[in-house]
């Protein structure tokens, strides 16, 4: 047993060097390439998931427990943009972080306090997943918590490391489910698979030499993607009462939505991102049962043999201590469902659409003295017919 874990030890400080293309549906949306020796780790990511596309390049220094114990990072945006690039300089101890980032000559330090030690975490960093797989086995055991510590938090977070089969590991963030990796014989990734998460991503790995940095900057910072789900809003008032909806729009991609990235019969949060949210300046009929005024969150139900509509009271992310202060309270995530603040379920109608819509979108369609919430997306359209409740 001995001999196994020092053999194992001894493969993760090997040196190795990699590269990897993300996607989201038919879209390329960022490459990454990296080279690791015993103590050192070099990567460079160039992601086009925003406005404007970013290129970050970042240098870390290895100890022998898993951890990092600095980490120096150049962000640097592309194209024409008011966005200034930044450097980060973090050191890392076993009790605390300390961050220092510089914008336009301007310096400022965090000071975080770590208790078991954490990883510095970059999104989309699958050399750093690496780092996450060596830390869990040092620790020992499946699941296995390890903290992780995003630039510009206040406290580290934990990732759930598991490893349901020996070419396999899998990292979630809490109350979501896991991306998945492929490891070799080494522990090394080999491939990524989040569509059970929601970020929805796949990662190929290719041979570095096919991932040349400077042309994928020049490529990306003419065309950013933007917001992968920008937000959107819409704003109706239908016999005297006022009605807002603020959603999340994911898109197609080339991808099955319903049935595939949207499963059947599990609660969907109707959108991207925050879970949508719907406001009525007074009562209202949906399906027979009365919506007080006020303020939810809408869900739905997807099923190949009829949908349902949610409409829950809960409207504010799940906290803890200081964070519960109502001034900082963010709205609640669309993976925080809570089925036990439900108000209402009813069941609604759907119809197909002529031609696929690219982009899900919503809208309120006035009906005389009533009014028709009508959802679009692939090519399915979710219609949900309310009234205003008569006194």
């Amino acid at each position: 047993m001995l001999l196994s874990l020092l053999l194992l030890a001894s493969v993760f400080q090997s040196p190795d060097s990699g590269a990897f293309v993300i996607t989201l549906g038919k879209d390329t949306i960022g490459v990454e390439r990296y080279a690791r020796t015993a103590d050192r780790l070099v990567d460079d990511v160039v992601m086009r998931d925003r406005a404007p596309a970013v290129a970050r390049h970042f240098v870390g220094d290895l100890g022998p427990d898993g951890l990092i114990t600095r980490l120096e990072v150049d962000n640097k945006p592309l194209g024409t943009t008011d966005v200034p690039p930044s450097h980060v300089v973090a050191r890392y101890t076993k009790d605390d972080a300390i961050i220092d980032v510089t914008r336009n000559g301007q310096t400022s330090t965090a000071h975080v306090v770590t208790p078991q030690g954490a990883l510095p975490f970059l999104n989309f960093c699958y050399a750093l997943y690496d780092q996450y797989g060596v830390r869990a086995r040092k620790l020992g055991g499946s699941p296995v918590k390890v903290s992780v510590l995003s630039f510009g938090s206040t406290a580290p977070f934990d990732l759930t490391v598991t490893f349901p089969a020996p070419d396999s590991m899998g990292v979630a963030f809490e109350g979501d489910q896991p991306t998945l990796f492929q490891v070799n014989p080494s522990g090394r990734i080999q491939g990524v698979d989040g569509r059970l998460t929601t970020q929805k991503v796949l990662a190929t790995r290719v041979s570095p030499a096919t991932v040349d940095v400077a042309r994928f900057e020049a490529a990306f910072a003419g065309r950013p993607l933007g917001q992968l789900s920008p937000p959107d809003s819409v704003r109706a008032e239908i016999d005297g009462v006022r009605i807002a909806i603020d959603y999340g729009r994911p898109a197609m991609r080339g991808r099955r939505i319903f049935g595939g990235v949207v499963p059947w019969n599990q609660v969907w949060r109707t959108g991207a991102n925050f879970a949508t949210r719907f406001s009525t300046s007074a009562d209202l009929v949906i399906g027979g049962k009365t919506i007080p005024k006020g303020t939810y969150t809408l869900w739905t139900l997807p099923s190949a043999s009829g949908w349902k509509l949610i409409v829950n009271r809960e409207i504010l992310a799940p906290c803890e201590g200081d964070a519960c202060d109502l001034p900082t309270r963010a709205r609640l995530w669309g993976t925080d469902y809570a089925a036990d603040s439900d108000l209402v379920r009813v069941d609604v109608k759907t119809e197909p659409l002529p031609r696929p819509v690219e982009q899900f979108s919503i809208a309120v369609v006035p009906q005389g003295k009533s009014g028709v919430v009508q959802m679009d997306w692939e090519t399915t359209r979710i219609a949900i017919p309310f009234s205003r409740k008569q006194t």
